[in-house]
């Protein structure tokens, strides 16, 4: 197990740990990458984001080892409402998390904290949330019961955190959420979703529809069909919606208030809002500004932010469009590493025509050669083992292409793009990258890397890693790109220059002027790409 935090907090009166949501594999990566201390998941039953893809037993063990391995913490999640059923099967699921190596479960029933005491003992255990303890009585009397940490009601003021704090032992450890989708019921306590939809699609066993966010009219019952707007909008009111907390400003007062773990909501999210929200926090703990980094919380997909109750009355949303966002997560980084010294310089073979001594339809390989040669730090990217061109090579391929007015119809590419590869410079970098969203080539995008500020870059020479299951020969008569040649990466698997990354889960590799690391996350600015309700 894990005895101490990963990381330091930059003049903190109150050394805090940094939790992150870890919805599925994906998420506890990025989480690890962005400097979380330590992360929250779930396994397959208990948890309350069923929607989340959680982990089964093996995934959790796996899960424990990779975060173990960067020296991050893992907690699990038993905290829904437990019914005789569930109870049956908590001794067991306790057992798992033991063995796997787990350093604490998260619970709120007595039945399941007494069960974990008794059949896992080597689990710490914290208080849910979901108690709802608001007092230093009922957190001295969980603590006389065995837990160690006390998940604080996100219900309290700042000023309750630290008044409970000077009556509490001092190794009862205070955790508080900071940041993230709040709900309109005391500590999600909630039975809106078991009547308006049913009880299988209840808050308290995680499968809540959230009513409280959908959008609501008044009908006066004789008049059934003419709805009356609750406010003067068209659009309706969200009545119970309530807006997301947001504390990177106060993460000082939160130490100074005795709070020793601070914990971003989120399991249902995608990787690209723990890895931009950890990042943040990140950098305002170790001692960085925060107004530096508020914007940075304005790319992920949220309701209008508010401190929620530390300060007094987190008010409401009154928005008529919820999870609106301008940016988008477009690739994470597998691996980066230098091209050749000379690639790097500009050096190419001058692909306009066969003057480099050898005959048109056997000249060198420039095209491949500049895209993919790199060091081994990025492997499958070597010139050396690329094969070379399928057909007779980029001067044979443009004079035939000059020479026939039709060619173009038979399907080979355009002049124009065959001259754009030839004659595009090599940059310092070449980069393997997994497609999330589209992109381009040339295109602006933001990188989050850790430890650094945010930064651009605009990817060059663009390749698709065609696996042996694709067709890239349709990518060429579609003039969408270039065959390249094989991919040593994949057996069976052609490189193909394209000008759009837009398949999805597909790798990619291109040139850039900066030093990405395997983890980082490309992003990209487009107005209004995602509006209504989706969640990243």
């Amino acid at each position: 197990m894990i005895t101490s935090l990963k990381h330091t907090c930059a003049g903190m009166a109150r050394p805090m740990e940094l939790l992150a949501p870890a919805g599925g594999m994906e998420q506890l990566e990025c989480a690890v990458h962005f400097g979380a201390d330590a992360v929250y998941l779930a396994g397959k039953r208990f948890g309350m984001r069923r929607r989340a893809s959680n982990f089964d037993d093996a995934g959790i063990a796996s899960a424990v080892k990779f975060a173990h391995e960067h020296g991050v913490k893992v907690f699990v999640t038993a905290n829904t409402l437990m019914k005789d059923g569930d109870v049956a099967a908590l001794p067991d699921f306790f057992a798992m998390l033991q063995n796997a190596g787990v350093d604490a479960a998260i619970v709120s029933d007595m039945g399941a904290l007494s069960i974990c005491k008794r059949t896992a003992p080597k689990l710490e255990l914290h208080l849910s949330t979901q108690a709802s303890c608001m007092n230093a009585e009922a957190a001295k009397a969980y603590y006389d019961l065995g837990v160690s940490r006390v998940v604080v009601a996100r219900e309290m003021s700042l000023s309750d955190i630290a008044r409970m704090r000077e009556s509490i032992p001092d190794d009862l450890e205070i955790e508080a959420f900071v940041h993230g989708a709040m709900c309109m019921a005391y500590s999600g306590r909630c039975l809106m979703s078991d009547y308006m939809v049913s009880p299988s699609r209840g808050a308290n066993n995680g499968h809540c529809a959230q009513p409280c966010r959908w959008k609501y009219t008044v009908v006066e019952e004789t008049r059934p069909g003419e709805p009356f707007s609750v406010i003067e909008e068209d659009g309706g009111s969200f009545i119970m919606s309530s807006t997301d907390m947001n504390m990177l400003s106060h993460v000082r007062e939160l130490s100074e208030a005795g709070v020793d773990s601070i914990k971003i909501e989120g399991r249902a999210k995608g990787a690209y809002y723990v890895a931009s929200a950890v990042n943040a926090y990140r950098h305002v703990l170790d001692g960085e500004p925060a107004d530096a980094w508020q914007a940075e919380l304005e790319t992920t997909s949220h309701r209008p932010y508010s401190t929620g109750f530390y300060f007094g009355a987190p008010g409401q949303n009154q928005g008529v469009k919820e999870y609106a966002r301008d940016y988008q997560m477009v690739a994470r980084v597998v691996s980066c590493g230098k091209n050749a010294p000379s690639l790097a310089a500009g050096g190419q073979v001058d692909a306009s025509s066969p003057a480099t001594g050898e005959a048109a339809g056997n000249v060198s390989r420039p095209f491949p050669q500049a895209v993919v040669a790199n060091q081994a730090d990025a492997p499958g990217c070597n010139a050396a083992e690329i094969q070379s061109w399928p057909e007779a090579g980029i001067a044979a391929r443009r004079q035939a292409i000059a020479s026939d007015p039709y060619a173009e119809k038979k399907g080979c590419v355009s002049l124009s793009f065959i001259d754009e590869l030839a004659a595009s410079p090599a940059q310092a970098y070449r980069a393997v990258v997994m497609c999330r969203n589209r992109f381009f080539e040339g295109e602006t995008l933001e990188v989050l890397s850790p430890g650094r500020g945010v930064f651009t870059i605009q990817p060059t020479r663009l390749v698709w890693h065609a696996a042996d299951d694709a067709s890239p020969d349709d990518v060429e008569r579609r003039r969408e790109g270039v065959l390249a040649g094989a991919d040593p990466r994949v057996a069976g698997g052609t490189l193909c220059a394209v000008n759009v990354a837009n398949r999805t889960m597909e790798t990619y590799s291109f040139d850039c002027g900066e030093e990405l690391h395997a983890g980082d996350i490309l992003r990209v600015f487009r107005t209004d790409q995602c509006e209504g309700r989706t969640i990243e």
